[in-house]
Order: structure tokens, then sequence, then C-alpha cells
């Protein structure tokens, strides 16, 4: 009977007591920060994603790592032309997204053929993936195919 009554009286005190998740200040929207520079994400990401399709013929007898691997790559290539698009990272609203576009179908499509095991569509993706990153560099990467 005392348990019983204990209980009663904490359930009344519950009750009365404001609720513990009761937010004090509205949520914010966290903001998106930049952690390395453009630079880095190129040399770090880009490229090296970018270099498994260009290069996916070299050795055409792929294992399931070679595969897995394939698709961690062209997923993150993906990622990263979403990463290009973001607010703290665009250059412009233009040409900077028309780009940016570009390398992500491209790495959408690499995604799925990798998925696939689709070694022909990987090898199809070529010029599509040269084109993106040739016409991004055209517009924002100073001195490009300028000689002196």
């Amino acid at each position: 009977m005392r348990h019983l009554a204990a209980l009663l009286f904490c359930g009344a005190i519950l009750a009365q007591a404001p609720p513990a998740t009761a937010p004090s200040t509205p949520a914010q929207t966290p903001t998106i920060q930049s952690v390395g520079t453009m630079s880095e994400l190129m040399l770090d990401i880009v490229y090296p994603t970018s270099d498994e399709i260009f290069y996916v013929g070299r050795n055409e007898e792929k294992t399931t790592k070679d595969w897995i691997d394939l698709r961690h790559n062209a997923l993150m290539l993906a990622e990263a032309a979403n990463i290009l698009m973001a607010d703290n990272r665009a250059r412009d609203k233009d040409q900077w997204m028309k780009d940016a576009r570009l390398l992500w179908e491209v790495g959408n499509k690499a995604y799925k053929a990798a998925k696939a095991k689709d070694l022909e569509t990987l090898k199809g993706l070529n010029a599509e993936l040269y084109e993106a990153c040739q016409s991004c560099h055209v517009h924002y990467r100073p001195g490009y195919r300028r000689r002196e």
C-alpha cells in the first residue's frame, strides 16, 4: 500500500512539472561550414575519385573489392558535386552551378553503373566526365590552358 501511495504522489508531482524537453530557445538551422579549401577539395576528393572513373578500363578483371571501391569513388564524386553547389562553395549561381551539375550527373551515372558492375557503361562515361571537368576548369581555374 505504501508503494502505491508513493507512486501516486510522484505521479502528481510529475504531472505539475513542465516537460523536461521544452526548448528554452527556438531551434536554429545549422549552417554549412567548409573544412578544407577549394584546392584541397579538388586535390583530395575530386581528382582521385574522378581518376578512378577515367582509368576504369586499365584492369578489366574486377574483383568484388574493385567494384566496391568503384562504387565508393563514384558516390564520392557525385556527392562532391553537391558540396560544390552548396551556398558556402558556389562561386556564382549561373555557370558554376551548371558545371557542378555536369559533375553530379556523370558521378550519379558512374555510381549506378558501378552498383550494376557495368564496366562498359563506366568506360563510356570518360568523355562526359572529361567535359564536366574541362568546363569548370576553363571557367574557374586561373591560367588553365593559357600559355605565356
